[in-house]
């Protein structure tokens, strides 16, 4: 059903952009109901592929977008043949190599994969204007961003 769905996908690419939404849709309802009536996909599966048809379009970067479908039939062929194990194992080799991927000389999970000493700028994220430091993985040479109380006039005197 990926492998359909994304025949769709490219088929509405090719032609013009008024009836390019017009095939995506109607396409994919006719597929997708002659599919389920002739018995060769349960309604379950019909709806995980819409969610993640759907989910696909929210992804703005063309280039991350592009990857992350590669993936989705990687990850497909390894549920296949060792089912939650070789998605979980999929997931581990993918996010390990995350993890030592470098841009710029940063990490690519920067601040949350290598634990840094953040300062209140990691995952939970303070107030713009209660950010005291800059961030240390991108080693600056000055590590105070502005002064201890940078609106004073929120402070009471």
């Amino acid at each position: 059903m990926e492998f359909s769905f994304e025949l769709i996908r490219e088929a509405g690419l090719r032609v013009p952009t008024p009836v390019a939404s017009t095939i995506g849709i109607v396409g994919a309802l006719i597929l997708g109901d002659a599919a389920v009536n002739a018995g060769i996909v349960s309604p379950t599966l019909m709806i995980v592929v819409a969610i993640t048809g759907i989910a696909s379009f929210a992804i703005p970067d063309f280039s991350f977008g592009f990857h992350l479908r590669v993936f989705k039939y990687l990850f497909i062929a390894l549920g296949f043949t060792a089912g939650f194990l070789g998605i979980g194992a999929g997931l581990l080799i993918y996010i390990t190599s995350l993890c030592s991927l470098k841009s710029f000389g940063v990490p690519f999970t920067s601040p949350i994969a290598p634990a840094f000493n953040t300062k209140g700028n990691g995952f939970f994220v303070s107030p713009v204007w209660k950010q005291e430091y800059r961030a240390s993985f991108i080693s600056p040479k000055k590590e105070i961003a502005q002064e201890k109380i940078s609106m004073k006039w929120k402070k009471k005197t």
